[in-house]
């Protein structure tokens, strides 16, 4: 089955497995965080990318990286910022116009650890199309797909354009199966999307757990193996 779309059964069996929690979840995410009046005032502006001027640029990429309102932005996020509003006036055309719109974008903006913002900024120009996608959208999606597909060979983190294709083709699958059986409760992508990274975080904060329980007993074990050894 490799990377095939999720048929319908597939969908559906994940729209039961995420249903009972799914309120839960995607009302954990963060708005304090990400303010949706940002989000849609961006989203908005990219309807017309030749226009979009350096302050959206810099408002699009403060609120994807959770920056908003902070007083002190990472050096690295400043200098990808005044790259982006240098570069897009001049390249606007080819990343709407060109076929593949995401190499533009990836030329451009490019690098080893850009692909997340990359992927972001083809969101916003292509938004019914491409989903937004990050660390823990990506990780729920791959632990949701296991639970349907058991051979299904998880990567950890995102990297390539195909990852952004298997997003959006697993919101798509979903919302479909969701809408046809249960219209009147199906959600959003949007809503999906805010789920997803809820749940793709709380699977991190488990394995954390998990990880820090099983270090604890292993120095445990091993404080009472030297015990051990100093009373015989």
């Amino acid at each position: 089955m490799g990377s095939e779309p999720l048929s319908d059964v597939e969908a559906w069996q994940i729209v039961q497995a995420i249903k009972p929690r799914f309120a839960e979840f995607a009302s954990q995410y963060d708005t304090k965080k990400y303010w949706p009046d940002v989000y849609e005032r961006v989203s908005r502006a990219f309807l017309e990318p030749k226009q979009v001027g350096p302050a959206t640029l810099r408002e699009a990429l403060l609120w994807k990286y959770g920056h908003l309102g902070k007083p002190a932005i990472p050096p690295a996020h400043e200098r990808l910022i005044s790259q982006l509003q240098r570069g897009w006036p001049g390249s606007a055309v080819a990343f709407t116009t060109t076929a593949d719109s995401f190499g533009a974008l990836d030329r451009e903006f490019g690098g080893k650890t850009r692909f997340v913002t990359v992927a972001f900024l083809l969101h916003l120009l292509r938004p019914r199309e491409v989903p937004i996608i990050d660390q823990h959208n990506f990780r729920a999606v791959n632990a949701l797909m296991v639970e349907v597909r058991p051979s299904w060979a998880i990567r950890r983190t995102p990297s390539r354009y195909g990852d952004v294709v298997l997003i959006a083709s697993f919101m798509t699958a979903v919302i479909e199966a969701w809408s046809q059986r249960e219209s009147n409760t199906a959600p959003s992508r949007r809503d999906l999307d805010k789920f997803l990274m809820m749940y793709g975080k709380a699977i991190k904060a488990r394995s954390n757990k998990r990880l820090h329980l099983s270090a604890a007993a292993v120095v445990s074990s091993g404080i009472e193996a030297s015990a051990s050894g100093r009373r015989k």
